[in-house]
């Protein structure tokens, strides 16, 4: 399975030398707002940023802290972010580093983990932040009942605290993993929060894509795009069988959010959307 990058390559990322071209240009205007991610340039946050400013609408910042690496932003380096966001109307989404676990077993580990998510929310405050992507980790696809209702019991204790005193609660996207979907539900509905449907993982899944989005996108703010094979996602769109990227264009209709193309390398993203343009421009012919 393809994933986001590994903290030891973020680590390892050379000064910005970028010889890549740009990104080839989007249609205009788009039925919704297109996103890449902060690792498209093998370069860190800000020259990616820097190159990616006016040719897509959102970047998906991908954060790491652990014990090995981090990349979290300095207050000049988010300063700078605001200032290319405020000139080129571009937005971020906030993807909190998945080190740690929300719905782990572990009280501690919960609790540690709200506490690097406000720091984190306190770093970004300049930023015009569109959404931050929030993964409800700490169970699997076969646990069983009693394991999830004691998961929906512990992310329902931490929710209070991240939400406490910051932004509000409909900009905290869950995101779909793993695990059925509807497990999530009543926090949902309890919290006020949003979805972050990444189709890629409905695919990888056997999932059916339309019926996920026909339940969940009344209520998702980001939506996840990229190419799955082979049990394998993350890829670029060109990876997708065939039919299936018009299909999630046509269950998507009306959709004026965030559609971010999650992949992580420039060839994956120029090809993502070299892939979908002519669709966008169809889509908007119709």
């Amino acid at each position: 399975m393809t994933t986001r990058p590994d903290p030891e390559y973020i680590a390892a990322l050379p000064s910005p030398g970028i010889h890549h071209p740009p990104l080839p240009r989007l249609p205009f205007p788009r039925p919704f707002r297109v996103g890449v991610t902060s690792y498209v340039y093998p370069a860190d946050i800000l020259p990616n940023v820097e190159r990616l400013a006016g040719r897509v609408d959102d970047i998906e910042l991908v954060l790491f802290e652990s014990e090995q690496t981090a990349n979290l932003p300095s207050a000049e380096v988010v300063a700078r972010l605001a200032e290319l966001g405020h000139q080129h109307r571009l937005t971020y989404t906030v993807h909190f580093p998945t080190d740690r676990k929300l719905g782990s077993a572990d009280a501690a580990e919960r609790a540690a983990h709200v506490d690097q998510m406000r720091r984190i929310i306190t770093l970004l405050a300049p930023l015009p932040v569109h959404g931050y992507i929030l993964h409800l980790e700490g169970i699997g696809p076969g646990d069983s009942a009693a394991r999830v209702a004691a998961w929906q019991r512990d992310v329902a204790a931490e929710l209070p605290r991240l939400l406490a005193d910051g932004p509000p609660p409909g900009l905290f996207c869950v995101e779909s993993l793993n695990y059925p979907f509807e497990w999530c539900a009543p926090l949902l509905d309890r919290f006020g929060l949003s979805v972050c449907a990444d189709v890629g993982h409905v695919w990888r899944g056997g999932g059916d894509v339309p019926a996920f989005l026909r339940t969940w996108l009344p209520r998702a703010r980001v939506i996840h795009l990229h190419g799955e094979r082979d049990g394998r996602d993350h890829l670029p769109l060109t990876a997708l069988a065939p039919g299936r990227l018009e299909s999630f264009l046509e269950a998507v209709r009306g959709f004026s959010g965030v559609v971010t193309l999650e992949v992580f390398e420039y060839d994956a993203a120029r090809l993502s959307i070299e892939r979908l343009s002519p669709c966008l421009t169809q889509t908007k012919a119709g």
